[in-house]
């Protein structure tokens, strides 16, 4: 009985990976609101030590938030490289731009769920549902409603400290996913990836686009004409501002198009990518 009453009071030790420090913090403070029964292991902004504290048992966590965009790195390859090693840690996908930029792929890397950091109550589900051996699929923008955190204003970012984090985040952060991405447990996605299988989205169809049959783990060279064109342009030494200037967009879609080249490669860092792209 002691060891039962024992296991109900441990807490559920959460660590997450971001390379913005407010969102860090942020996250660390309003974690006791959203998962009361959790305890902030650590926060890193590093990929690298992300994934090697991930896989250390003393500082293993229960759950690892993962960011999507961590500078040369990606939100993907920190899942894969986790979720192949060990199924002890859960994974959930957290991102302030629009969470069907990433879902497919970050199933496929063995995660648990994707999740918007601008939406709060969602954000407290998913910790929830992941947290008890579920998976979480975000709902499609046409049952978002209002449950959704304003972000567009200084005023109500103000009064939810995370979502100030995010407040230049693209405002569709809850565009339906492209497909029907399949996020699975950590012992079944493990299993795939560590005997070198494959998590395979369950998609429809589009007979007006074969590839949309296609498994994005078949499709990772080939990279679209803008993804190609930023990996040039990256490799004669333009940063990401530059070459938003120059095509008149937001950094964050060039930032976007560098980091499905990395995916796509199956590279370990955008500079990778580039050496990839490169000596084809």
């Amino acid at each position: 009985m002691n060891v039962e009453r024992k296991r109900e009071t441990m807490p559920v030790l959460v660590a997450a990976v971001d390379n913005d420090r407010m969102a860090l913090l942020a996250l660390k403070g309003i974690l006791p609101q959203l998962l009361p029964s959790s305890q902030w292991l650590w926060g890193t902004g590093d990929a690298d030590e992300a994934v090697a504290k991930a896989l250390s048992p003393e500082t293993r966590p229960k759950l690892l938030l993962v960011d999507m965009s961590l500078g040369e790195a990606t939100g993907v390859s920190v899942c894969r490289k986790i979720r192949t090693r060990t199924d002890r840690v859960l994974l959930l996908g957290i991102t302030a731009f629009s969470v069907d930029t990433y879902a497919e792929r970050i199933a496929a890397a063995g995660a648990q769920g994707i999740v918007s950091k601008a939406d709060i109550p969602q954000l407290a589900q998913a910790l929830c549902t992941v947290t008890a051996g579920g998976t979480f699929m975000p709902r499609p923008l046409a049952s978002a409603r209002s449950i959704a955190l304003p972000v567009a204003s200084r005023e109500s970012a103000s009064s939810a400290p995370l979502a100030s984090s995010v407040s230049s985040a693209s405002s569709s952060s809850f565009a339906s996913p492209a497909g029907n991405p399949t996020f699975r447990t950590a012992i079944e996605a493990h299993r795939l990836l560590a005997n070198g299988g494959t998590i395979m989205p369950d998609r429809a169809v589009d007979t007006d686009n074969p590839d949309s049959a296609v498994p994005a783990t078949d499709r990772t060279t080939r990279l679209g004409a803008k993804e190609a064109e930023t990996l040039y342009l990256l490799s004669r030494g333009m940063t990401y501002d530059q070459i938003a200037t120059q095509w008149g967009v937001a950094s964050s879609t060039v930032r976007t198009h560098a980091h499905r080249a990395v995916d796509k490669l199956g590279a370990h860092s955008l500079a990778h990518a580039i050496a990839i792209w490169l000596s084809r």
